[in-house]
């Protein structure tokens, strides 16, 4: 038992198996049922590497509440997925047991999970299945019916409603507790922000494989994807918060993983469909286990995949699975002597296989690139104060940030530009819960396939840069798509404007795509008839329906 944290495993599997301590009735501060509340969120689409810095750790100054965490917890740096699709990827973090094809995720395809482990050893279980419905009814009636399903809820855009409605249940309570949430972060649509707001994204999507040729676009959305990541760090101190009022955070048990990661290579088809060229970027995963009582952060070297949660989870409270499980324990021997890790193709046609050693090789070489490209948080904080400052300057020519545009010689443009939803800069509330930072639309007059440097000015200073971009498909027009700082907004109107950058004898030069004048806005007519819920689907775009109006 010496590799269990804590050493408390034998005496708290008797309580858990037995299922005989008496609860305490509706006292729930004195005779409290002793067996430790066990919460386990499982993430959707976590590129575990885009957290850590160059040397392996962390990035504590961007994502300062994880970083805490895992002084509390054990972390296993080298955990992988077992597939890279959801409806696959998710039942064995809650199985213990390998995908198979024919397999559905429902109860009928796993009746024996960490639902029974728990529930039928007397917890209560509170569970928030996204992609499942694995959770039986004796435990978890009517879960199914209160299921849209994912692309409904990735489309409706109510996650974070649905989290807080989760993280409400967790309490102090007389029996002992299971809560499992599977959420929807960071997956996208990236909308969201650090500061905890979030943005309406005003172009419809941005992120599919229309766009996978171009390396602007798909820097521009690595970089949407961080700055989400940051906001899933800030609803995970909100939660250990939460845990800690209630006085329920060092007696329980913690689990954090993800059903697999996301690549951001240029000129593919596909992101997440895992291949021998993407498994680097797509298999890694958060796999964090903090036990009761649990005051010190560990590394875990060993290698585990998502088939080893539950049995670790098992391990750690003295458990055994009343069911054949796959996987096994991140503490064990088995474990440790693994070299060799593997993930199922897309159609269960083979494995992507890989040794550990030339795994992390590539995986330090992706995080030395993102560190190049988007500068780490202390960097960022030492010479912005702004820990995702250094983010908004991975644009092309990123050091003009801050500087007054009247500062650059001005050149006369022979193109337009007309934004999305101009209004939204009209009445700006920065404390808002919704706020317009993305500066985005379309740019008419230039030639057939043309692109161009382009720089947002937001009252009289650039505040982002960036270069436009053609999707292919139905709409093809030139498209321009970049996220201003929040604090560059002030309150009540704000001037936007989008130059084009230029040379002009060798120095920098602004061409004005629009300023004080009547820019081209699209018709407000078309957009009052434009279905809200359509419009902000990811993977539909009304705006390609909509005239544009000139001056």
């Amino acid at each position: 038992m010496k590799r269990r944290l804590p050493a408390v495993a034998a005496a708290m599997g008797a309580l858990l198996a037995s299922g005989t301590v008496e609860a305490a009735g509706a006292d729930t501060t004195r005779g409290a049922d002793p067996r430790p509340p066990v919460v386990l969120i499982g993430f959707d689409e976590f590129p575990i590497d885009a957290v850590r810095l160059p040397g392996g750790s962390i990035d504590a100054a961007r994502f300062p509440n994880l970083a805490r965490f895992a002084q509390d917890a054990t972390w296993w740096p080298s955990a992988t997925a077992v597939h890279d699709s959801t409806p696959k990827a998710y039942p064995p973090i809650l199985d213990g047991r390998y995908p198979r094809r024919d397999e559905p995720a429902t109860v009928a395809g796993h009746p024996a999970s960490v639902f029974t482990l728990f529930g039928g050893r007397g917890y209560e279980v509170f569970a928030a299945e996204e992609a499942t419905d694995i959770c039986p009814r004796r435990y978890c009636p009517g879960a199914a019916q209160k299921r849209l399903g994912i692309i409904a809820n990735l489309a409706e855009n109510g996650r974070e409603q649905r989290l807080v409605e989760w993280m409400r249940t967790i309490r102090r309570r007389a029996r002992p507790a299971f809560y499992f949430k599977h959420l929807l972060l960071p997956h996208g649509p990236w909308i969201y922000l650090p500061s905890g707001r979030h943005v309406d994204p005003t172009i419809g999507s941005l992120f599919s494989p229309d766009g996978f040729h171009d390396r602007g676009l798909t820097l521009h959305n690595e970089q949407r994807m961080i700055l989400q990541l940051g906001y899933v760090d800030g609803q995970l101190g909100r939660l250990i918060r939460r845990m800690k009022r209630q006085g329920i955070y060092d007696r329980s048990l913690i689990a954090l993983t993800a059903d697999h990661g996301i690549a951001f290579d240029v000129g593919v088809s596909d992101r997440r469909q895992v291949s021998a060229l993407n498994v680097d970027e797509v298999a890694p995963v958060p796999f964090f286990v903090k036990a009761p009582g649990q005051r010190r952060g560990r590394v875990n070297g060993a290698h585990v995949a998502a088939v080893d949660l539950v049995p670790t989870v098992a391990d750690v409270l003295g458990l055994a699975p009343r069911w054949k499980v796959e996987g096994v324990s991140g503490f064990s021997a088995e474990a440790r002597a693994r070299r060799r890790m593997r993930i199922a193709r897309r159609e269960f046609d083979g494995f992507i296989r890989l040794g550990l050693g030339e795994l992390e090789r590539r995986r330090r070489a992706v995080i030395a690139r993102r560190a190049r490209l988007f500068g780490t948080g202390a960097s960022s904080m030492r010479r912005y104060g702004d820990p995702f400052a250094s983010l908004y300057r991975s644009g092309p020519n990123g050091w003009l940030l801050g500087l007054r545009a009247s500062g650059l010689r001005r050149r006369r443009a022979n193109v337009v530009a007309a934004f999305a939803e101009p209004e939204r800069w009209r009445r700006v509330r920065p404390q808002a819960k919704v706020v317009p930072v993305q500066v985005a639309g379309w740019i008419f007059g230039g030639a057939p396939g043309m692109t161009r440097e382009v720089v947002a000015v937001v009252n009289g200073r650039i505040r982002a840069t960036g270069r436009t971009f053609r999707m292919r498909g139905s709409d093809t027009r030139e498209t321009f798509s970049m996220v201003v700082p929040e604090r560059s907004l002030r309150r009540g109107r704000n001037r936007v404007e989008l130059h084009e950058l230029v040379q002009d004898r060798g120095r920098l030069a602004l061409r004005a795509l629009t300023g004080r004048g009547s820019p081209p806005v699209l018709s407000e007519a078309c957009l009052r008839r434009a279905s809200t819920a359509l419009r902000r689907s990811f993977g539909s775009s009304t705006w390609a329906w909509c005239p544009i109006a000139m001056p």
